[in-house]
């Protein structure tokens, strides 16, 4: 009876282990995982300023340090976007 117990404790206890190890995975794969929260103030967005001004503007409108923000053009013209890594 003991020995049954053991047995099913050390396969729940490996089960859970590969399920913890499993969930992590993408992240670990170097997926890009990022979420984008809000648009920032486009005019920092001007031909040659790059994207620091953008994520200076982002850090402070989101009040985060972990945002970031990226210079992308749509629709013909630049935006200040704002993205948070998962």
């Amino acid at each position: 009876m003991a020995k049954i117990f053991s047995n099913t404790l050390y396969l729940s206890a490996l089960m859970m282990f590969i399920l913890f190890v499993s969930s992590g995975l993408p992240k670990v794969n170097g997926q890009d995982c990022t979420y984008f929260v809000g648009e920032g103030i486009d005019e920092v967005c001007f031909g040659g300023s790059g994207d620091g001004p953008c994520d200076a503007t982002c850090k402070i409108t989101f009040s985060c340090t972990t945002i970031f923000g990226k210079c992308e053009s749509k629709d013909g013209a630049l935006h200040c976007r704002c993205y948070i890594p998962c």
